[in-house]
Order: C-alpha cells, then structure tokens, then sequence
C-alpha cells in the first residue's frame, strides 16, 4: 500500500500522497473521463479498486489499533454496494443514481474520517506504537482515498451520466481558488507560529509531550488540506455541504488541537504576529467557504469585501506558498523556481512587516512599500516565466495568481495619498528602482546567493499535496529553521527561526492576538491610507 511519506525541506514539512490517495492518481482518471476514454464500467471498476485499497488500510489499522471498527463496517457495506450496482443498466438516468449512491456513502465515510478521535487526542500521538507504525500517516492515506473516490465518481457523473448537475459559474470557480490559496497561506503561517512553542528551555519529556501536539496539529492540518481537495466549482449543493461539513471538522480539530501550543507562546512576540495573520486568513478562508456552499455571510466575513488589501495580501503570499509546496513535496527545493519563489515570499513578508511597523501615512513608508511589492512583482514576472515551471498546468495559474493581486496592491500604494507617487517608469512599464532579487541574473544551472534562503523568514508549515511529477532541481544548500520533518523527529535546532535576519520577523508584524492584551494595529492598518478612509 502506499502510504504517505512526510517530506521535509528547509522550508515545510508536511505528507506527500502516491498511489490511489495522490492527486495525480486522481487528476488522470478524471482527464481519461472528461476525454470519453473511459466508460461507465471502467469507472465503477477504478471505483471498486478505491474501495477494495480503503478496506485493506482499515483492516490494517484495526489490527494494530481498535479504532476503526465502524469505518471497517461501513466501508465493507460501501464494497457490498460497488459489486451490487454495477450490473444494473448502463443508461444514464440508472448511472446517474448509482454514482449519487456511492458518492453518498463515499462522504459518510470521510466524515466519520475527520471526526475520529485519534485525530484529536495528543494521548495517541505520544504513543510510540501509534505514531511509529505510522497509523496517523494510515488515516491520512485513507483519506486521501475517499476524496479521489468522490471525485472521480463525480466527474463521471456531471460529465457522462447527468450533466445538469454540474453547474458551473464564474462566482463559483473565484470562491473556490480563493478559498484554496486562504487555507495554504493559513495553515503555513499558524504551523510557523506554534512551532515557537519548542523555542524555550524544556525538559526532555517537556518538549517530547510539544512535539506530540504539533504532530497532531500537523496531522489535522494535512487533513484539512486533502479535504479542501473536494471543492470544486462544479460540485451539486448538496456535496459542497458534506465537504463544508467535513471540513469545518477538520478545521476545529486543527484549531482545538492548537489550543495548547497557543497558551505556550503566549508571551512569544514573534508568535502572537503569526497567530493574528492565521487569524485573518482562516475569516478570509471561511468567507469563501461558506460563499461557495451559499451559505448567509455575517458582518465578520463580509468584512473582506470592504477590506479588499488585506485579502490580496492573503492570496498573494497562499498562492506563492503552494507554489513553492509543489516543489518542496517533491524534493526540488534547489530549482530556481522554487529558489525565487523562497525569496518573494521573505520579501513581501517583510514588507508587510515594515507597513505595520512604520509611522502611519508616511510618505516613506508608502514610496518603499509600493517600490518593494513593483520588485517583487517584476522577480516573479521576469525570472520566474512559464518555461522554468515544472509543472505548469498548476503553477500557472498560480503565478498569474501572485502577479495579478500583487498588481493589486502596488495600486492601492500607488494612489494610497490620492495622487500617484513619483515613481520613475521604464520604457517596459516597469518601475525604476532594484530588484528585489539577490539571486542575481542566475537562471537553470546559475549559482544564486544563499543570503535569501528560506530559513531567514521562518513561515513553514505543511501545506497542500505535491504537485506532480518533477525533475531533479538546481544546486543551492539550504539550512533548516522550523519543523522540516515530522515534528516528532525534529532536531532541537531546527525548530527555531533565525532571530538574526531582518526577514525573520516577517510574519511578526501583524496584530497580535486580542486574547492576551497586546497593543497592536487593527485590520484596517494592513491598508494605505486612502483605503483607510473608504472602509470607514
């Protein structure tokens, strides 16, 4: 069987899938489908082996752990059903209630997957047993099954058996990238902040019992991201609403689990600016959320409608962040892409921290924030092309994604006093002033400068499955800073963040937490001035 494998790289940490939980898997059979290659019994039957793979894993771990004795049962009547309604008629309207049937089933599953309480019980994770069979990683795989099954069950029926029930809509497609690219910014900034929670002097058993809670944290936060796999615009109502209910319950186990570490670094500085921007990104996440399943917005979520900058900042930073996760899952962390995509990243981290922390209005402050987010826009655009990507058909729109909202605050800056700053512009269109890159004009097989490497901005955290398949990356050695393996084996040096770099508060700079009293800005203040004044 294939179970995930935890892979590690100065930046993240986090599962990488193969086999019939992986996305690629997935991604296949759907392109046969859509293509007309592959016809209702071969559907059924990829459908069948899906199950059949999802049996073996639970009886694997009800073998080691009596947990799983319900999803044994359920799964077992889930194959009883397979086998039954696959030899009934081939026409549509027959097809089209089979693959509804299984779909359903499919999502009872799932859902007893996300509620499943050695998801949340740090007890089974300070169990060597537990976590050295690697049955956490077990669950995740089994997952990692059901969501592909539901998809590919899907995709056959709204494109063979009943089209009607995939109604597409641009609203829909926007909500559900947006909401995609929130949850990677989201569990990549909160992972990096709890991770401060094994920075103080502990005992051996002190920081053990730590490393157990952000394993299960980091376990919650995988199956969050493999859930967030589902949303698609596509999707009949009815299933948006059980993967919205599967992933509220992953979305509090992550945030329950978190509990703990948070009191931990309640006096961590550093920590408490990542918590508030995990803070704002997961409001950004479930306004999409709950958007995309036509759920009533409240005065909170609706609130990213008027604060529109501190939402392209989000979705600038979660599209860069899992454009770089393709490359981490699949050890390319040395590509250039990926070299360049670590160093936008620290630098409109940076930023970000220099606009909270700088003199309100500031005419300097305004001219050096837009100057910076123009660099970091013309490093993606300029270095970091289409024909450097390894896989394109993700990292495209990807890329176009980070451009276009960058382009986007570079506006808001541009006019923040209400008049456009003197900024010299090149014949291209491109501002005059440097560009952020200290990597140097180094393309494929270049030397680029180790200054700028990940460990200097410490926001790792794991983050959505590889993006496929890849070649072998280019030459630079990268240092670790944060959790770049499970937390559980995690050298006591790794686990901090460079104090020492100017990008390693990075992610400091926004308000912390109102819970433990700080004085610090609101969301308006993540804003120029001029946007200030209209959100009021």
């Amino acid at each position: 069987m294939h179970t995930p494998r935890i892979f590690t790289s100065p930046a993240m940490s986090g599962y990488a899938y193969s086999g019939f939980s992986s996305k690629e898997y997935r991604d296949n059979i759907c392109a046969s489908i859509i293509s007309g290659a592959m016809s209702y019994a071969e559907c059924l039957e990829v459908v069948r082996g899906c199950v059949s793979e999802l049996f073996s894993v639970f009886t694997e771990i009800r073998e080691s752990y009596m947990v799983s004795e319900e999803h044994v049962r359920r799964i077992e009547l889930l194959r009883n059903y397979v086998n039954a309604e696959s030899t009934l008629s081939a026409e549509p309207a027959v097809q089209g209630r089979v693959l509804y049937g299984i779909i359903t089933r499919l999502y009872d599953v799932l859902y007893d997957c996300t509620v499943a309480e050695c998801n949340k019980e740090v007890a089974w994770f300070t169990d060597p047993g537990f976590t050295g069979r690697g049955v956490h990683l077990q669950i995740a795989q089994a997952c990692g099954i059901l969501v592909n099954s539901i998809a590919i069950a899907s995709c056959f029926a709204k494109t063979v058996a009943a089209p009607s029930l995939g109604a597409v809509n641009e609203s829909d497609a926007e909500n559900r990238f947006h909401a995609v690219i929130a949850l990677s910014a989201y569990t990549n900034v909160k992972f990096s902040a709890l991770s401060r929670c094994l920075n103080a002097s502990l005992r051996p058993e002190g920081r053990e019992y730590r490393r157990a809670i952000l394993r299960m944290v980091q376990h919650n936060m995988e199956l969050c991201n493999k859930v967030a796999e589902l949303l698609d615009p596509e999707m009949p109502s009815c299933f948006r609403n059980r993967t919205g209910s599967c992933l509220n319950k992953v979305i509090n186990a992550v945030e329950a689990s978190s509990t703990a570490c948070e009191d931990m670094v309640c006096n961590d500085e550093s920590a408490q600016w990542r918590l508030s921007i995990a803070k704002k990104t997961m409001a950004c996440f479930l306004y999409h959320l709950k958007t995309y399943r036509g759920l009533r917005i409240s005065s909170v979520y609706q609130r990213f409608e008027r604060v529109r900058y501190t939402g392209t900042f989000i979705y600038a930073i979660g599209s860069l962040f899992l454009m770089y996760r393709g490359y981490a899952s699949t050890d390319n962390t040395e590509h250039v892409v990926a070299i360049r995509t670590d160093h936008c990243l620290q630098m409109l981290l940076n930023l970000h921290k220099k606009n909270i922390r700088r003199e309100r209005d500031s005419a300097s402050r305004t001219r050096e924030v837009y100057s910076g987010i123009c660099s970091i826009h013309e490093d993606i655009d300029r270095r970091i092309t289409p024909d450097l990507l390894l896989n394109p058909q993700v990292e495209v729109e990807l890329r176009s994604a980070a451009l276009r909202y960058l382009s986007s605050m570079m506006v808001s800056w541009r006019t923040a006093d209400g008049a456009p700053l003197d900024v010299v512009e090149q014949p291209d269109g491109s501002p005059d002033q440097p560009s952020t890159s200290r990597l140097g004009s180094a393309g494929i097989g270049g030397s680029q400068a180790s200054s700028v490497s990940l460990q200097d901005h410490s926001y790792a955290q794991p983050s959505t499955s590889g993006l496929g398949s890849t070649s072998t990356g280019l030459g630079r050695q990268q240092a670790s800073y944060i959790p770049p393996q499970d937390p559980g084996d995690m050298p006591d040096s790794d686990v901090q963040p460079s104090t020492s770099a100017e990008a390693s508060s990075a992610l400091q700079e926004a308000q912390v937490v109102a819970s433990h009293g700080s004085q610090t800005p609101s969301n308006d203040d993540l804003e120029p001035s001029s946007k200030r004044s209209r959100s009021a």
